[in-house]
C-alpha cells in the first residue's frame, strides 16, 4: 500500500470534521437566546423606538450601558430609528437582568486504595465532606412594548448567564452575543 492510498480516506475524514464544526457553529448561536411574540402584532409598522425611562434619580449601571449599546446596534440593523426626545415611539424597549441564585454542591467523595508497604498488603479508604457554594447569575430579558396597545409584543430571553466572575470584556462579549442571537429571530414569522 502506498502513501497516496490513505489520502482519500483522510480527506473525507477532514471534510466530515469540518462539516460537523460548521453545523455546531451555526446551531450554537440559537442556544444563546429564546424569543416569544404576540402573533397579532403588526411588526412591519414599528419603525421608531425609545428605551424605557429609568426611575428618577437612578444611575445607569455598567451592564445597563453595555446592554443599551448592544441593543442599539441590533435595532439599527433591523431598520429601527431611535425616536427624538418628545416624539412618540412605536416601541418602548425595556430590559432587565433577572437575578438567580443556585446552589452547587460536590461530594461526598470516597476513595479506596491498595498498596504494598511494611505489610504484604495494605488497604486504605479516604472520604471528603460535601462542599456547596451559592452561585449568583443574571439572565438578560429584553421586551419590546407597544405603548399604544400597552402590552409586550416581543420578548427575548438569554439562555446564557452573566456571572460575578466575568471580566468587563467577557460580560460585553456575552451581552453582544445574546442580543445578536435574540434579533436573529426578529421579526418573528
Amino acid at each position: 500500500m502506498n502513501a497516496n492510498s490513505s489520502a482519500p480516506h483522510s480527506t473525507g475524514l477532514i471534510r466530515m470534521i469540518l462539516g460537523l464544526m460548521l453545523v455546531l457553529a451555526l446551531t450554537g448561536c440559537a442556544r444563546y437566546a429564546t424569543t416569544d411574540f404576540d402573533s397579532n402584532a403588526r411588526f412591519e409598522t414599528y419603525e421608531h423606538y425609545r428605551f424605557a425611562e429609568r426611575e428618577e434619580g437612578s444611575v445607569q449601571s455598567l451592564d445597563a450601558a453595555r446592554i443599551e449599546r448592544a441593543l442599539e446596534k441590533e435595532l439599527e440593523k433591523e431598520g429601527f430609528v431611535r425616536a427624538e426626545a418628545g416624539a412618540s415611539p412605536a416601541l418602548t424597549v425595556r430590559y432587565r437582568i433577572e437575578q438567580e441564585r443556585r446552589l452547587e454542591s460536590r461530594g461526598p467523595n470516597f476513595g479506596l486504595g491498595f498498596g504494598f508497604g511494611s505489610n504484604p498488603f495494605t488497604f486504605g479508604m479516604a472520604h471528603s465532606p460535601v462542599e456547596s457554594r451559592e452561585i449568583k447569575e443574571g439572565q438578560l430579558v429584553v421586551e419590546l412594548v407597544d405603548p399604544q396597545a400597552e402590552q409586550v409584543v416581543w420578548q427575548g430571553r438569554a439562555a446564557r448567564n452573566l456571572t460575578d466572575s466575568m471580566t468587563a470584556d467577557q460580560r460585553q462579549t456575552l451581552i453582544n452575543r445574546v442580543v445578536r442571537a435574540m434579533f436573529e429571530q426578529y421579526p418573528p414569522e
